[in-house]
């Protein structure tokens, strides 16, 4: 495998990974109360969208082909499990995810020989650590004031 076919390889995986990450914040957001929180993870969601389109257009101008041609089904994409599991937890689960999205875009720029795409995958990664600090944010409201994200406007 060339370094080119490896960096699409590494492309499609981050543009799934992608998905995977905004359908993930999407059904966390549905759990959290909070207006403000709920606001902040559904940004976190819409960015991960961008993230993907982005990748999207990256993938096509290093290959010359569509990386995804048909839409996937929201049910058919794996996220991590949040049955029975505590909000505390699932917003830990989110910072690692975070965490290891910006390795991986570092590792790519790292690996490219574009510098623009490397620059650009460096501000991904950059992106992806502002989730992180977001998140990690939140967890500290969250434990310090216990039923912050379940409180409502009228609470």
């Amino acid at each position: 495998m060339t370094a080119g076919e490896e960096i699409l390889d590494l492309l499609l995986d981050a543009i799934e990974e992608e998905i995977r990450e905004r359908e993930f914040y999407l059904a966390l957001a549905k759990r959290v109360k909070n207006p403000l929180v709920r606001r902040k993870i559904n940004g976190i969601a819409d960015d991960e969208m961008e993230h993907r389109q982005t990748l999207n257009r990256l993938y096509w101008s290093q290959s010359g082909k569509e990386p995804l041609r048909v839409e996937p089904d929201p049910s058919s994409i794996a996220i991590p499990d949040m049955d029975g599991r505590s909000l505390k937890d699932l917003f830990k689960t989110a910072m690692v995810m975070e965490e290891v999205s910006a390795g991986k875009f570092n590792r790519m720029a790292f690996y490219t020989l574009d510098e623009r795409t490397a620059d650009f995958l460096e501000y991904l990664a950059d992106f992806e650590r502002e989730h992180y600090e977001t998140l990690s944010a939140e967890l500290r409201k969250i434990q310090s004031h216990p039923g912050w994200e379940d409180q409502g406007p009228a609470d």
